[in-house]
């Protein structure tokens, strides 16, 4: 079986963050968005599993890291998608099929395991693995039911449980079974899947358009493939957008085993000092905090430093040096200054600069 993950766009929706790194590279809840899916795959599959990521944006950012910190247990290919074209120096790519696409020669004649760096399921991804093998079927997609099924491709089942239909952000849905992420197409499948993807990648694109993977499945339903779901009982926290990475980050830190529950390590040693921490929050390495009530459900990254500060439900990045704020439901990005603030819902993107004084840069 061959893992494939398309990690190549933008991130659009959650600029200004991803102006200086991919979206999978963003920290929640204590790691990056793409340790805490790939966790959940390596409990999932076996070492040396074969993995492919379809780079683009910041690729030598993502084939480092991966390389650095997965070589060991994943056997890791990496393909480039080119850009289509430039905007302000921006790329912008074809779209999810035309990425797919490049993993053919990896994975036409073999079980191809789809996963999207931009979902992450708070269950792992064993379930899909049974359903497929215990079912007499091409392939299974991984669905949540939800309340605006809109928002992403939605499934409406014939009366036998077989995919009937998948539409890409239905203004009427027909259910409200969204995909969640996660494709698991059989070798019987696979053949016939990269030949319609090479036939819709040779569509002219016009106005922002991209060519999907949605249509493609949909054809393949059309032509008698059978393809069931896997319903995940529990959350799949979706990334996309600035506002669910609040929500997403208080649903990990909920489920994160705090290694020191009452900070009691970090009070001994002076990192922290005359402040009060209301679980749960993680703190990242060497950062420090005074004078201040973090807490609950905020992140900070590594090598932040906090002055009587008053955060909840925040996501604080790496090197981030706040003073005297007071805020909720905020994210700040990586070595932003920020200082004399209150306000809620802040969104700061990497390095950003807010002060009301003269004070030094650090």
């Amino acid at each position: 079986m061959w893992l494939i993950c398309p990690i190549a766009g933008i991130g659009r929706r959650l600029q200004p963050f991803t102006y200086s790194k991919p979206k999978a590279f963003l920290k929640i809840a204590g790691k990056r968005l793409i340790d805490h899916i790939l966790l959940k795959l390596k409990s999932t599959f076996p070492k040396d599993t074969n993995i492919c990521f379809i780079v683009g944006y910041k690729k030598r950012q993502i084939t480092e890291y991966l390389t650095k910190n997965y070589s060991d247990y994943f056997n890791i290919e990496f393909l480039v998608q080119k850009p289509m074209g430039y905007s302000a120096e921006t790329p912008y790519f074809s779209g999810l099929g035309d990425a797919i696409l490049l993993a053919r020669k990896f994975a036409e004649n073999d079980d191809c395991f789809i996963f999207l760096s931009d979902r992450l399921p708070m269950e792992d991804y064993s379930q899909i693995l049974l359903n497929f093998h215990q079912d007499i079927c091409d392939g299974v997609i991984n669905v949540k039911q939800v309340d605006n099924p809109k928002f992403y491709g939605v499934i409406e089942l014939n009366n036998d449980g077989i995919v009937k239909t998948i539409v890409e952000k239905p203004t009427s849905p027909k259910s409200n079974y969204a995909v969640s992420g996660a494709y698991l197409l059989g070798m019987s499948i696979t053949s016939r899947l990269f030949e319609l993807l090479e036939e819709q990648s040779k569509i002219p694109l016009e106005n922002g358009q991209e060519h999907h993977l949605t249509p493609v499945i949909q054809q393949l339903i059309e032509e008698g493939f059978k393809l069931k779901i896997n319903e995940m009982s529990r959350e799949i926290l979706d990334f996309g957008r600035p506002e669910s990475l609040i929500e997403g980050n208080r649903l990990l830190l909920t489920e994160t085993k705090i290694q020191d529950p009452t900070y009691e390590k970090l009070f001994q040693s002076g990192t922290i000092t005359d402040s009060k921490i209301i679980p749960p929050v993680i703190i990242g390495h060497s950062t420090k905090i005074s004078d201040s009530v973090i807490g609950p459900n905020v992140s900070i990254g590594d090598n932040a430093v906090l002055e009587k500060c008053i955060l909840s439900d925040s996501v604080i990045g790496d090197g981030a040096h706040l003073t005297k704020i007071i805020s909720s439901e905020s994210i700040i990005g990586d070595y932003s200054v920020l200082e004399d603030l209150i306000k809620k819902s802040i969104t700061i993107g990497d390095s950003s600069y807010i002060t009301t004084s003269n004070m030094k840069s650090i």
